[in-house]
């Protein structure tokens, strides 16, 4: 019997309890009164199920009757995904993005981005990686994901041919040391010979294990930026984090900025680039999710 089921019934019924009687209903679909009637009949005939009580003058739903009004509504709104995911599907765009994105890029501007990205597609499914250095790129490069976001250092491992690459934006890294380190103790800026004694916790991962900008032969490499940070902040090492992660800390005194002499202004921002392979073109809704991400950046 379900066979005879249609949405037009299950939408009458919804019409029915947002209306709040069968006469409004009728003006709200601008239908018959007894069209509306015969659908609620046919349709309680399909499902064998009594959903209004008529032993008064205006019918009251039944506890069977508001059950299945909740699942009337679920499937409405089932039918009106299926139809949208088929316009998607036709208009060339993608059902799903699988997405990487490094430690570097900033918690609040992606967040940011994907909130926009989920109020304009909504029935695009999403699956985001948050990597360690060089991470997001080697992903990519195995054709693991659709999408990589990553600082330029992540993408120097590969020849140049292996990606095709929009830029982002930029993101500001910092040189912090705990309050009670030597190194926030003594001069302004701090030199090579007094930085060459104090350890530098520097990140690392599996794809990237070697990290290029050490400034000491001293260093613990940490495959976990947040893990990396709590040491920072315990006062077992100095290091380089970014921005975002640390100016509440700078603010309260939980951190100190470091001056490092061998460290000038620009390399304290990282370009920042979104990524995928060569040849495999990013649909239309991964380009509008790589501009949401250069516009919350650059906020």
């Amino acid at each position: 019997m379900l066979d005879a089921l249609t949405l037009d019934q299950l939408r009458v019924l919804v019409a029915i309890a947002d209306a709040g009687s069968f006469t409004a209903a009728a003006r709200q679909i601008r239908r018959a009164q007894s069209a509306v009637s015969h659908a609620v009949a046919n349709l309680e005939a399909t499902l064998e199920v009594k959903l209004f009580d008529r032993s008064s003058k205006k019918p009251a739903w039944t506890p069977a009757g508001e059950t299945i009004l909740a699942e009337a509504r679920m499937v409405l709104v089932r039918a009106e995904r299926l139809r949208a995911t088929a316009r998607r599907i036709a208009a060339g765009q993608e059902s799903e993005i699988v997405l990487a994105t490094g430690a570097i890029v900033p918690d609040k501007a992606l967040i940011d981005a994907l909130d926009a990205f989920r109020l304009e597609f909504p029935t695009i499914a999403l699956t985001l990686f948050r990597e360690e250095l060089g991470g997001p790129a080697d992903l990519v490069a195995q054709g693991k994901v659709d999408l990589g976001f990553d600082g330029a250092q992540s993408l120097r491992q590969y020849d140049e041919d292996v990606f095709d690459r929009r830029s982002l934006g930029t993101a500001d890294v910092v040189s912090v040391a705990a309050p009670n380190h030597p190194l926030t103790q003594g001069a302004a800026t701090i030199t090579d010979a007094e930085l060459a004694d104090h350890r530098q916790l520097v990140p690392t991962s599996r794809t990237m294990p070697r990290y290029e900008h050490a400034l000491v032969h001293d260093t613990w490499a940490v495959a976990d930026l947040h893990t990396r940070y709590r040491m920072i902040v315990e006062g077992m090492g100095w290091g380089t984090v970014p921005l975002a992660l640390a100016e509440n800390d700078l603010e309260s005194g939980v951190l100190i900025e470091l001056s490092i002499e061998a460290r000038p202004a620009a390399a304290l921002q990282v370009p920042l680039f979104a990524v995928w392979r060569t040849g495999d073109a990013p649909g239309p809704a991964s380009l509008r999710l790589i501009e949401l991400a250069r516009a919350a950046l650059a906020d």
